[in-house]
């Protein structure tokens, strides 16, 4: 199987070298590789350069919109996704293909936008949504249309902090995914981010119930969500 590895950076000069050195490493290797740059003004592009590479120049300020411009130039069937400021093992790409071979899933995920998935599985279950929880909502809306969605978990390591704000963000999405599908009403506190991120998170999410006058409901499910782990 011939693989396009894609790789979304914004402003990410810091650590991108790492970043790539960490693609190039991978025991099997992608077939090609495509660096959307988003609106960078630091020194990544001189970095992208360096390496072999598709680059692509967008001014998006999103990730799950830099991701699809990426697909867009892709030329092989199956799409890895990478994270601009993660590094990840060696056997990343390796693994990930073997569990595509033993699963058939739709998409096997290694963690938060690290992914593998085949081509089809965006034409039969629509492209990424631009919210900032884009990755939560695309698994659980394969998995709602029948789609396979295989979770690995992986290890990582992320070289960037990101903005707690961000964090406030993904509970605004996260509570109006909670509207949409059958999931917890809050975070689990600690088993994502961290401790700190998690809260933020968490009074996002309750932000989010507020807004949408779901709050009570949320807190009278959250003991069931607590006992069902």
């Amino acid at each position: 199987m011939s693989v396009t590895a894609i790789i979304p950076v914004h402003n990410e000069a810091r650590v991108l070298e790492r970043v790539l050195n960490c693609i190039e490493g991978q025991l099997r290797r992608p077939d090609d590789l495509i660096i959307v740059l988003d609106d960078c003004s630091d020194g990544s592009e001189a970095i992208a350069r360096s390496c072999r590479a598709t680059l692509v120049h967008v001014s998006v300020r999103n990730t799950a919109a830099a991701i699809l411009a990426g697909v867009s130039h892709a030329s092989n069937e199956i799409l890895v996704l990478f994270d601009g400021n993660t590094l990840v093992p060696s056997d990343y790409i390796a693994r990930l293909l073997e569990v595509l071979k033993n699963s058939q899933a739709d998409l096997v995920e290694w963690h938060g936008g690290m992914m593998l998935l085949p081509r089809p599985t965006l034409e039969r279950f629509g492209t990424f949504s631009l919210i900032h929880l884009w990755t939560l909502e695309y698994f659980l809306r394969v998995e709602s249309r029948g789609g396979r969605v295989v979770r690995l978990n992986g290890p990582y390591e992320r070289l960037k902090r990101s903005p707690l704000k961000r964090n406030i963000r993904y509970g605004l999405d996260y509570a109006e995914l909670g509207a949409r599908y059958d999931i917890a009403p809050f975070f689990r506190i600690g088993a994502k981010s961290g401790l700190i991120p998690d809260l933020f998170a968490t009074c996002g999410t309750a932000l989010g119930h507020l807004r949408s006058h779901r709050l009570r409901r949320a807190l009278g499910n959250l003991p069931s969500a607590i006992r069902s782990g």
